[in-house]
Parts: C-alpha cells; structure tokens; sequence
C-alpha cells in the first residue's frame, strides 16, 4: 500500500522486478510514462500498481494474476 511503500522510498532508491522484468522508474500518472513504457505507480487503489502507457504492462511482459512483484531498497 501506499504508506508502507513511502515508508520505504524514504531510505533512499528502489528497486521494483515484475517477474523476471526490472521495473526503471516511478511515475505519479499513467500519462508520464511513455507510450509502452512499464512503469510503477501508485494506483487509485493506494496500492502499487506495474503499468504500461497506452498498453498493458501484463501483456508486453507475460506476467498474469499472482505474478511476483518485487520491491526493495536499492
């Protein structure tokens, strides 16, 4: 959730891995990254959500439901 991700981000960079696949940036909206880019955010549900631009990030990396997401200082 969005606090306890906070709470981490706070001690410096990150590293978040969907998969096999590292994930290279956090953005605050769908519309930062670019088109097809797979990005992280923190969506409407306050949860961290891997995102793709104008796609879908669990098509472009063949991740489905229960997928792992790893998410851990860098």
């Amino acid at each position: 959730d969005r606090r306890t991700f906070e709470r981490l981000a706070r001690g410096g960079s990150i590293q978040i891995v969907a998969g096999d696949h590292p994930v290279a940036r956090f953005v605050t909206t769908y519309a930062e990254g670019a088109p097809g880019e797979i990005c992280a955010l923190i969506g409407s549900t306050e949860h961290v959500e891997i995102a793709a631009n104008t796609g879908s990030a669990a098509a472009q990396l063949g991740l489905g439901p229960g997928a792992e997401v790893t998410i851990a200082r860098g």
